[in-house]
């Protein structure tokens, strides 16, 4: 059990720093004075104690001396509130084992020079254990060194050779007794207290923590020392580091993904508009018109490419389907060959038996397709690209290169080429939108980024093997699901005009309002109009007759569409709900109920009939 003191005269700061360093096997004393620090320490040892180097009318610094005397191998960490050069000094002067900058924000920092002073509080007060019974008596001295968990080895100061070393060194250097005692401790590795590389007798190297302490017996000077396998506590920290990369990168996909979603929502804004215009154009034009085919087609590439934006940034898993994995990859199979040319040869191996998964069948054929096309163009001079599905039993949950994956069964899709292969540097920011390797204008960077966002929309996740010169293979793991096959169908839209029913249009967007004011009108609906939420609850109170129809933007300032809704239906029971958004995420309503930006005013007016027809109220 590891004992630390806290000692600060601010109560915010001792709950803070308690909570940072509790941990299963540490005992924590709080002491809001020196008196009330100094009774700690009389009551039992402590490894390490964190002061404040300006307590209220008392000095961290004096309370510091006093502790190291009471306890010689206390590590004291000092708190002040301003680093510099005197406070290294003051330091260094009392002992102190290192120093901390308030406010303390960094945690990793705090928990790994603690950690540290533990350590050499530990190894400090077991080499001073060690010392005191060797003087005691050599007989003493033997079974302690012997039972010492760490390697201990004693040489010789002068010579350099080995006198003597404990079973835990035996067992790590792999050499007997009696070869250590023919050694000069030089040749185990480096002895200077440290992490060093040390030598096994095979010459296989490891970590090591070294510690030492000297005294004199019998007119000798003898250096006791000990030596720790620290190999484990190295992959431990690089684990950690890695750990808190993924977590980074995490961080940026998942702030980027919170960008092209709100830039794709605002974009579905301008669509609406767009698309909405280029009918009216259309019917006063003629639709074989050039200039409205060339507005229209521009809308629907610009609808195309939001819709890979909300796909990379949708984070809750959308309705899917029961489908049979390997009858989407037949499917794809089937157009991969044009897609692909003459110089790519194109391999399959589906499982039998392959469990089922809830997917879009679409957006499983995009994935496909996505990465295809990456693969074809990582073999400019042709090569081989293997589609393969396969069962999986995931028993422990694991860390992917697109993020983590939970246990379960899953249905995997991998998609292997012999292309070009890819740098550490490009697999660790081949999923942010934008980002790509291909030449200017041969590329928009979304083909990852959409496949990175079907995949987790599913439940799923996504991981990649590949280095340069070896090729690339990217891994789908997808939940496999019990559930018979679910077919949706789709709802037919109809433009049939109004009968005179009043729609209250809520919509923050000017333009937008507008356009919906005039399509609902012109097809005989009587409108009013609100920017936003209180608006429209005004608007509805002073509104004498009957509203049929609230439709109604999603993300408003202020109140939210479902906001809205839940207020006006206190007042209002009979009035059905049509909402619209950019988002693909945000589904108040069910699909029935929700129109997703940008749609033309044939889907808007469909929608409005078929709701006002209904026998049901919104939901």
């Amino acid at each position: 059990m590891s004992s630390i003191l806290i000692v600060d005269d601010e109560p915010v700061v001792l709950d803070v720093l308690k909570r940072l360093l509790e941990e299963e096997g540490r005992e924590i004393a709080l002491a809001g004075s020196p008196d009330e620090a100094m009774q700690i320490a009389a009551r039992g040892p402590l490894d390490v104690a964190l002061i404040d180097k300006n307590l209220q009318g008392a000095s961290g610094l004096d309370l510091s001396r006093k502790l190291k005397a009471l306890q010689p191998e206390l590590e004291v960490i000092l708190i002040t509130g301003y680093a510099s050069l005197d406070t290294a000094i003051e330091a260094v002067q009392i002992g102190a084992f290192d120093y901390l900058t308030k406010p303390i924000d960094d945690y990793a920092a705090l928990a790994l020079k603690v950690h540290n002073a533990m350590e050499k509080s530990r190894l400090r007060r077991g080499q001073r254990e060690l010392l005191d019974r060797l003087s005691e008596s050599e007989a003493r001295y033997r079974h302690l060194v012997a039972s010492a968990p760490d390697a201990v080895v004693v040489y010789d100061v002068q010579s350099g050779l080995v006198q003597d070393a404990n079973g835990a060194a035996v067992q790590l250097y792999e050499y007997t007794l009696e070869e250590l005692t023919r050694l000069r401790a030089t040749q185990l590795g480096p002895t200077e207290p440290g992490r060093h590389e040390h030598r096994r007798k095979d010459g296989a190297c490891f970590t090591a923590d070294v510690s030492a302490t000297e005294f004199t017996l019998k007119g000798r000077r003898l250096r006791v020392q000990s030596v720790r396998d620290a190999t484990a506590a190295v992959q431990a920290e690089r684990e950690r580091r890695a750990l808190e990369e993924r977590l980074r990168v995490s961080q940026k996909m998942e702030a980027v993904g919170r960008l092209a979603g709100g830039v794709a929502h605002d974009f579905n804004n301008l669509l609406t508009i767009m698309s909405a215009h280029a009918e009216f154009l259309s019917q006063q034009l003629g639709p074989d018109n050039p200039e409205v085919q060339g507005i229209a087609r521009a809308a629907e590439r610009g609808a195309a490419l939001t819709k890979q934006l909300l796909l990379f940034s949708r984070h809750k898993p959308v309705a899917h389907e029961q489908i049979d994995l390997n009858g989407a990859v037949a499917d794809v199979m089937r157009l991969l060959g044009r897609v692909l040319g003459e110089g790519v040869r194109l391999q399959s191996e589906r499982a039998q038996d392959l469990w089922g998964v809830r997917a879009d069948p679409d957006q499983i054929g995009q994935v496909l397709i996505n990465l295809a096309v990456n693969a074809r163009d990582a073999m400019p001079g042709g090569g081989i690209l293997k589609i393969a599905t396969a069962n999986e039993l995931v028993r422990e949950p694991r860390t992917l290169r697109g993020g983590e994956l939970p246990r379960g069964r899953y249905a995997t899709l991998s998609v292997a080429d012999s292309g070009e292969g890819m740098s550490e540097d490009v697999l660790a920011r081949m999923f942010e939108p934008f980002f790509t390797t291909k030449e200017f204008g041969k590329g928009t960077g979304l083909g990852l980024a959409t496949v990175y966002g079907i995949v987790r929309a599913s439940g799923g996740g996504i991981d990649v093997e590949s280095r340069p010169g070896a090729g690339s293979t990217f891994r789908i793991y997808l939940p496999a699901s019990d559930d018979a096959p679910a077919f949706k169908g789709h709802a037919v839209h109809s433009p049939e005009a109004g009968r005179g029913e009043t729609i209250l249009v809520v919509e923050d967007e000017d333009p937008v309002r507008t356009l919906l004011r005039r399509i609902l009108i012109d097809h005989g609906y009587r409108v009013l109009e609100a920017r936003d939420g209180a608006d429209g609850l005004r608007r509805s109170q002073e509104h004498g007759g009957e509203i049929h129809l609230l439709l109604t933007d999603v993300v408003m300032p202020e109140m939210t569409g479902p906001e809205l809704a839940r207020h006006l239906s206190a007042q209002r029971p009979t009035t059905r709900v049509l909402f619209m958004t950019g988002y693909t995420e945000q589904d108040p309503a069910g699909a029935a109920a929700l129109l997703h930006k940008p749609f033309s005013s044939s889907t808007l007016l469909g929608h409005v009939r078929r709701l006002l027809d209904s026998g049901s109220l919104k939901t």
